[in-house]
């Protein structure tokens, strides 16, 4: 990148994205194959990361998760990017090149900011504006310096500032810059739901990423391993085009964009459809006979797809998935399971999920009209015909449960019972009825270490201070 000091951040619109974003920071949100930190760190950056203090000691190690930069030791300029930005590597490159010739300009979307080349006279008040609400003084992040700006609007609903000694030609040529970066589409996500009609073009685009890159090594975020030389994501990937040729013996292929990284095995009976989109299978993916791959479609490291899956194409799921029935456009994190019959479309799921056998999920209202998902905030028009379930991290469903459309569960639910939940089920609950009672924090973490260790990762002290904050209410 440009630019040697790029800072990530989360703001107000965290409460966007939730249920996932409840207990992950929003620029750790994948859609496609990375998430925005990944896509910065494949352009050759390791930048800071500004999120909520509770997830900060979640992160990685050696990667600061609070300011420590201080204006005397800063560099000249500094990269500020929104973590709900635009899911795309070529973006952000674009974004990173253009304010590399505008030191001291902001670009906001009506959410918030969206980038800045922050400059060493801009960054005590941009860092005590994000601390003021980080800690709860401020409702939003709206940081602004003080000008004089010239300033312009790159298309409906964005301002861009940018220094009056710039002069008008500069701006003019940065806003155009920016236009062009986002190839006229919003420059960000504005809901978790928006995820899922991103991915097919993110995939395609960080394919392309990850070529340019020749490998790269998964730094997950919230995961650590026992044994960290066996864990799923530590052996570097590097993707290898193939052909049917490659394949083994009763595997057929359709089309030709089809990728395999090390250890992937392909059981008699696999059919891949490549025609609409690449496939991309990581690390000692393992796909077992009678399923269908079609593109595009992410399977992350070890992921298993059991005998008999369909899985259609917009999807990408996360490390050590365990994949059967039918899926359909949809995006999961890490160590999720759906192992048994049931469907589930267009949905968004966090990492530690598991779907009991049969359930089910309405993506498609029978009227076929707009959705309404109510994120915890009220019920919202999506204005989208698909939406599906919306999940946080650790939870988890009995066998037979049936979800409406665009249901909202929310972390470390444990969903039964027979009846269909409401739209919008709170963090913690037991059961999942109206008026349900909550879901015992002692209980849900002591489940929680249950199942991270089975899959090989340790439950760490702070991970338990998530489960007791969110407990307490976000």
């Amino acid at each position: 990148m440009d630019h040697t000091s790029v800072v990530l951040f989360e703001d107000h619109t965290w409460r966007h994205f939730r249920p996932v974003s409840a207990s992950q920071p929003v620029y750790e949100l994948r859609c496609g194959m990375f998430s925005l930190r990944e896509r910065c760190e494949l352009l050759g950056s390791r930048p800071r990361l500004l999120c909520r203090r509770i997830l900060g000691a979640l992160g990685h190690a050696g990667v600061p998760t609070a300011i420590t930069t201080s204006a005397a030791t800063s560099p000249a300029t500094e990269l500020w990017l929104s973590g709900r930005l635009l899911p795309s590597t070529a973006a952000v490159a674009a974004i990173d090149r253009a304010f590399a010739a505008a030191p001291g300009a902001w670009w906001f979307d009506q959410d918030g900011l969206l980038a800045a080349a922050v400059t060493a006279d801009q960054l005590a008040g941009a860092q005590a504006t994000w601390e003021a609400w980080e800690r709860g003084a401020a409702s939003r992040w709206d940081s602004q310096p003080a000008g004089p700006f010239i300033e312009l609007a790159p298309a409906p609903g964005q301002r861009l500032l940018v220094p009056v000694d710039a002069g008008d030609t500069a701006a003019g040529t940065l806003a155009a810059a920016l236009t062009a970066a986002t190839n006229g589409a919003a420059p960000a996500l504005a809901r978790i739901w928006e995820i899922v009609p991103a991915t097919a073009a993110a995939i395609r685009d960080d394919l392309a990423a990850a070529q340019a890159a020749g490998s790269w090594v998964r730094r997950p975020f919230g995961l650590f391993a026992g044994e960290p030389e066996g864990a799923p994501w530590a052996a570097p990937t590097r993707l290898a085009r193939a052909t049917q040729a490659h394949l083994p013996q009763g595997c057929w292929l359709q089309g030709d964009d089809l990728w395999l990284a090390a250890g992937v095995t392909l059981a008699p009976g696999c059919v891949i459809d490549a025609r609409r989109g690449p496939v991309i299978l990581d690390n000692g993916v393992d796909v077992a006979p009678h399923t269908l791959l079609e593109g595009p479609l992410y399977l992350g490291p070890a992921c298993r797809v059991k005998a008999g899956a369909r899985l259609y194409g917009e999807s990408s799921f996360g490390i050590g998935n365990r994949l059967a029935g039918e899926i359909g456009e949809s995006t999961f994190g890490d160590f999720t399971n759906k192992q048994h019959e049931g469907f589930i479309g267009h949905a968004v799921l966090g990492s530690w999920v598991n779907l009991g056998a049969m359930t089910t999920c309405s993506d498609l209202k029978n009227n076929y009209g707009n959705v309404r998902v109510d994120l915890g905030s009220g019920s919202e028009d999506t204005r989208q015909r698909f939406v599906g379930l919306l999940a946080g991290d650790h939870v988890k469903t009995a066998i037979g449960t049936l979800f409406n459309t665009g249901t909202s569960v929310g972390f470390a639910s444990n969903i039964f019972g027979g009846r269909m939940p409401p739209k919008c089920v709170p963090a913690f609950s037991w059961g999942g009825d109206e008026g349900a009672p909550a879901y015992g924090v002692e209980q849900a973490i002591a489940t929680a270490a249950v199942v991270m260790g089975r899959r090989g990762c340790r439950f760490e002290a702070a991970h338990q201070a998530v489960f007791e904050f969110l407990a307490a209410g976000d």
